[in-house]
């Protein structure tokens, strides 16, 4: 009797740290398809610019363009990790190697749609003013995330 419950609590345990690699795999993957679909939106936007647009505005978009290529490529790194390591998949270790490449796809993202904000108000109000307005949601997002780390 004593057998078949260290038998479930080792199949339980196992079964709930693969149930942690799936959620952090689900989150990269959707982190990755937006980040996709935010970059073919730059895409099209720098294939076919404006005529209105300055060459300012066109490094910027560049810029943006190149920042959610990265934040794409790490959000994918995970998943690339954990296929090529998927017969010898230490939990823990994979746990604690995703997380760099996130941390790196979240900020590039951040930029990125820092950037295209700024470039959106800048079509409405002078260059200054559309970047220090864009860059408040960001300001918000570090606020909450380092505010919510120190909870912890």
């Amino acid at each position: 009797m004593s057998s078949e419950s260290d038998d479930d609590n080792i199949n339980r345990y196992t079964s709930e740290n693969y149930d942690i690699v799936g959620a952090d795999l689900d989150w990269s993957i959707i982190l990755a398809s937006a980040c996709s679909i935010f970059f073919g939106f730059l895409l099209k936007i720098s294939v076919n610019s404006p005529s209105y647009f300055t060459f300012f505005d066109n490094v910027i978009l560049l810029a943006a363009l190149y920042a959610v290529t990265v934040a794409t490529a790490m959000f994918i790194m995970p998943v690339i990790y954990h296929i090529s390591n998927y017969r010898r998949l230490d939990v823990e270790r994979f746990l604690s190697r995703t997380k760099k490449p996130i941390w790196i796809g979240i900020a590039c993202i951040t930029l990125a749609m820092y950037l295209i904000l700024g470039l959106a108000l800048n079509s409405k109000v002078p260059i200054p003013i559309a970047f220090i307005f864009a860059s408040f949601p960001s300001i918000f997002i570090f606020y909450e995330f380092f505010r919510l780390r120190h909870k912890w």
